[in-house]
């Protein structure tokens, strides 16, 4: 009986440390998506958030970035993924 009940016990401390792990794999899927709709916004990778280019001969002359076309901002991987509009 004894062996019956260790055993037992060995199979449950098994799966409440996956049953722990699934929980915190959800809760962390939770808050990343929820990161997703509160902020779907970063910064541009071309421009790093400077919207502008400037010439190489007129140093003072700039245009708009053509990543992000100014904004200086582009959306985010999962939120592109999920459709979430900015």
């Amino acid at each position: 009986m004894t062996q019956f009940l260790l055993s037992a016990a060995e199979e449950q401390d098994g799966a409440s440390g996956t049953t722990i792990l699934v929980i915190l794999g959800a809760v962390a899927l939770v808050l990343y998506i929820g990161s997703l709709y509160l902020h779907p916004l970063t910064r541009c990778g071309r421009c790093k958030g400077s919207p502008r280019h400037y010439g190489a001969l007129a140093t003072k002359s700039w245009r708009n970035c053509g990543a992000c076309n100014g904004s200086g901002r582009e959306t985010r991987l999962g939120a592109r993924i999920l459709g979430i509009e900015p």
